[in-house]
């Protein structure tokens, strides 16, 4: 599951509403819904903290939900799946402040040229709505001016 080796999974639990260690730091994966026109089934975030050195509590949620009990090479092998993609604008993202005991991602996205008025975009902030060979890529600003000429 996401990419994490049998071998590194702890314990597989039902949906944990909330995750187990509130009080440490978090990371936050999320997917990166960039296209208005598309409903995405599955898992939409995954939220992971660390009860010790080597147990970590992972607790995902959207379409479908559950939570996983991994060990630290579990956390790398999920890190790789979701964020050491080098598309321009990935599918996933991650929280900013990472703690030290989450492996840094290999590639960090830069920000995308908005086609109308040249600004720069966050990956997270842009808008890609059409399915075309070459996405269209809009500031959200943009898109809704576009959207109201549509």
């Amino acid at each position: 599951m996401f990419g994490i080796s049998k071998s590194n999974i702890i314990e597989e639990g039902e949906d944990g509403k909330t995750s187990r260690n509130s009080n440490g730091p978090q990371v936050v994966i999320s997917r990166n819904q960039t296209n208005p026109n598309m409903i995405v089934d599955g898992v939409n975030s995954i939220d992971i903290s660390r009860e010790s050195s080597d147990r970590f509590y992972v607790h995902y949620y959207g379409f479908t939900s559950g939570s996983l009990w991994v060990t630290a090479d579990g956390i790398r092998e999920l890190k790789e799946t979701f964020l050491d993609d080098q598309k321009e604008i990935p599918n996933w993202t991650v929280s900013t402040d990472l703690p030290d005991w989450f492996p840094t991602p290999e590639w960090t996205p830069s920000p995308v040229t908005c086609e109308e008025c040249g600004s720069d975009v966050p990956v997270t902030q842009v808008v890609t709505p059409f399915l075309s060979g070459i996405e269209d890529r809009y500031c959200r600003d943009c898109w809704y001016s576009i959207r109201k000429g549509l």
